[in-house]
């Protein structure tokens, strides 16, 4: 508690005006000109040694159009970038993928505030921001510096940069409509300089709408809330941002195998829209039909979450070659996942409603000093994060009504009865100091740049006995006096590891920029490593299990002329200790964590903008993705390798994809249809599922209709393709949700 008292009294307290001297903006925003001809979408800033690419603000908030609000949306055109949402308009998360590695082993950061989940490190796009308060989104692939606070980068990274307050007064609202009674309220208020040269800003937006297929809101509601703040005091610089997103949405159901090779019949499949009265006291649930009618009832598939994120940027120019940066953050999650299912008691079958509650309170700082001098700019820094995450799972036997209504059981004697299935506890505390040094212009024209990373990450995992606890509100079980710990299932771990990274550019030409980039990354396990043998406890498990490593060596060129930007780059990447989930095949209802070995993923990456007269753009991507298995894995019971996966292409890994996007200005209109070409892929580690390639078209028109207004119409899935658009991919069976259908909304945007 008194770290954190620390931390936020560190956020809070650093606006106090005490200099002298005439304040200096160090962040600048331009005001937008929507009069202009297109422009190639990605930021051509000046080339530095890695492979990357920074999608702009105007091109964000034409990415996302009407429609839009998932902030990964608008960057699904760059190269190996795989982004799949449930629904069109992004508001349920999704998954994304980055050269085969999924959105857990991809680090996420809002302002350089680290965005994974701590304990399985799984991203909530559609919580983070609203997308017209970004700035900036930069997706680096393969190498990754040292100097970023992140902890799962094997992938690579997504840097999301807020934008600031701007420096005049002005008013903006963007309000949108669209298929399935979508509707989204921006709302946002700049102050403009402020005495002391303070700035700041306030935003608020409200969203809801329906399923496209099934009964229930995809959301039902989502309020997002928004504060900025930032001051310039000479030497002293600082700004402050709060995100706070609630949320309420239903779930789509998933597809087995078979169902999803026949969207014809099954596309709109999802949960059961009411529930049927099974008879007798309304427990009993043995007739099949009505027992698998209710188990699938709609209102039983929810995500209720509350997410606030307070992060801080100070800098102090100490002198004009030394400077001190600390930001510290705090991430405040609470919310659950609810799902049911069957079990059979005293010969009867009956339901159960299980709601997983996941809450998080994660503190962290990151302190930089930087050296600047001729021969370049050192940063010694450190990152130290504690992050506390519980978890647990009451599970409420449910009673039907003869109106359809229902209740749930409390009572914890008799038959059937109410228990917890799961208490669990984790504590991950990360001590990362680290060194990084950037060398831009030696000679005139060589780029350097270097790091170390001393990582170090604890985890203590406290498993508790359930056995006759009652049902407690909220997380007040955890100081309920009974409550003891489970030795056979807890466990304790440090992993440390020292990271490098090197990259190398060289200006031949002004136009010619070949480059180099390499970097070690890792990722420790996830915290829950699944339900294992009786024989066996977590501390035995947890020290089998090694952290998943990789280096990645990159190489490209960038051809970058006054109308024609082309990036050309390949890419190897050396990926040990995979881990991946299997099912023992002593009892396949053991299923747990275990190392697959080595993956060898390499390919091909192809950024290409153009503008070949003035009223036309054009941004296109192709991507050659290999990403294998070179080892299979070993089980607990026998010890024997298992899955015979070595040689298999990692799951939900497209070999192909070609993106295409095009931006013709007519008539006043800006009219940007564009391309997606994903190539087939597996749904499973066995590669036995195999998936269908699509393709999928959407278009996007904007126009300025006056002074201070612009309207905009999006269209998603043009020609209304039937496709699999996200994949839980799991050992020998994968989950598989139908891609969204024509949809189209329309928005107005106004600024004053």
């Amino acid at each position: 508690m008194t770290k954190r008292i620390v931390l936020l009294s560190g956020i809070f307290c650093v606006g106090v005006a005490i200099a002298q001297e005439a304040p200096r903006i160090k962040i600048q925003v331009q005001e937008e000109k929507e009069r202009e001809a297109p422009e190639i979408p990605v930021e051509r800033k000046k080339a530095k040694p890695k492979t990357e690419t920074t999608v702009k603000e105007k091109e964000l908030q034409r990415g996302t159009g009407a429609g839009g609000v998932n902030v990964f949306r608008a960057i699904e055109l760059t190269p190996s970038l795989n982004v799949q949402t449930d629904d069109a308009y992004g508001l349920g998360g999704g998954s994304v993928r980055l050269r085969g590695f999924d959105n857990t082993q991809i680090c996420i950061s809002i302002d350089d505030m680290p965005l994974n989940d701590s304990g399985n490190f799984a991203i909530y796009p559609h919580e983070y921001a609203d997308v017209e308060n970004l700035e900036s989104i930069t997706i680096e692939r393969g190498a990754v510096s040292k100097k970023s606070p992140f902890y799962t980068e094997v992938g690579g990274a997504i840097r999301i940069r807020t934008k600031p307050p701007a420096n005049e007064f002005g008013i903006t609202i963007f309000p949108k409509f669209g298929t399935n009674e979508f509707r989204k309220y921006f709302f946002r208020v700049d102050t403009g300089r402020l005495p002391f040269g303070i700035r700041a800003f306030g935003s608020y937006s409200h969203t809801e709408a329906d399923k496209w297929k099934g009964p229930g809101k995809h959301p039902d509601f989502r309020d997002h809330y928004t504060i900025g703040i930032t001051q310039n005091l000479g030497r002293l610089f600082w700004e402050f941002y709060y995100d706070k997103n609630t949320q309420l949405n239903y779930f789509y159901r998933g597809l087995n195998y078979q169902q999803a090779q026949n969207l014809d019949q099954f596309r709109r499949f999802d949960y059961s829209p009411s529930l049927i009265f099974p008879g007798g006291n309304g427990l009993v649930h043995n007739n099949q039909t009505i027992r698998d009618n209710n188990v699938a009832y709609y209102k039983f598939y929810k995500n209720p979450y509350d997410n606030q994120q307070l992060r801080a940027n100070v800098e102090l120019d100490i002198t004009n070659w030394l400077k001190l940066t600390f930001k510290p953050y705090m991430w405040i999650g609470r919310g659950s996942g609810t799902s049911a299912t069957t079990f059979t008691s005293g010969g009867n079958t009956y339901i159960a409603f299980r709601e997983s509650f996941n809450y998080t309170d994660r503190p962290g700082a990151i302190l930089n000093l930087n050296f600047k001098s001729s021969y370049g700019e050192f940063t010694l820094g450190y990152w130290y994060e504690r992050a506390e995450l519980k978890q647990w799972q009451p599970s409420f036997p449910v009673r039907v009504q003869p109106d359809g209504s229902y209740t749930l059981l409390i009572n914890t004697l008799g038959t059937p009865s109410f228990r917890y299935n799961y208490i669990q506890k984790t504590i991950t505390t990360t001590n990362t100091p680290f060194i990084f040094y950037e060398a831009p212009e030696l000679l005139g024209r060589l780029d350097i740049n270097a790091g170390i990373r001393f990582a170090q990450v604890k985890r203590e995992f406290t498993n508790y006995n359930t056995t006759g606890l009652p049902y407690m509100p909220e997380d007040d079980i955890f100081d309920h006096p009974n409550l003891t710990k489970d030795p056979r299932l807890s466990y304790s771990k440090t992993y440390r590891k020292v990271l490098f990274n090197f990259g190398v550019g060289y200006k031949l030409t002004d136009h010619i920029y070949p480059y180099f980039a390499f970097s070690q990354n890792f990722r420790v396990p996830p915290n829950f490593i699944g339900t294992i043998p009786n024989n066996v406890d977590a501390q035995f498990v947890i020290n089998q299990l090694k952290p998943e490593e990789s280096v990645n060596y990159d190489l490209g060129v960038r051809f970058d002329f006054d109308k024609l930007y082309v990036v050309p780059a390949i890419y190897y990447t050396d990926y040990k200790n995979r881990l991946i989930r299997i099912a023992d095949p002593n009892d396949p209802n053991l299923v747990y964590l275990r190392n697959a070995g080595k993956v060898k993923a390499y390919g091909f990456e192809l950024e290409v903008g153009a503008k070949p007269f003035k009223d036309l753009s054009l941004y296109g991507s192709y991507s050659y993705n290999v990403a294998e298995f070179k080892d299979d894995c070993t089980t607990l019971s026998t010890g024997n390798p298992v899955c015979g996966i070595s040689g298999n292409q990692v799951p939900d890994t497209p070999k192909h994809m070609f993106k295409l996007g095009i931006d013709y200005r007519i008539f006043g209109f800006n009219i940007r249809p564009s391309l997606q070409y994903i190539g087939s892929r597996y749904g499973t580690v066995d590669n036995k599922q195999k998936v269908s390639s699509y393709t999928l078209i959407n278009l996007s028109v904007d126009r300025r209709i006056t002074k201070n207004f612009t309207l905009y119409f999006d269209v998603i899935n043009l020609t209304d393709k039937k496709y699999i658009g996200r994949i839980s991919p799991g050992e020998t069976s994968g989950t598989y949700y139908v891609g969204a259908p024509f949809t189209f909304s329309v928005g107005l945007r106004g600024r004053f």
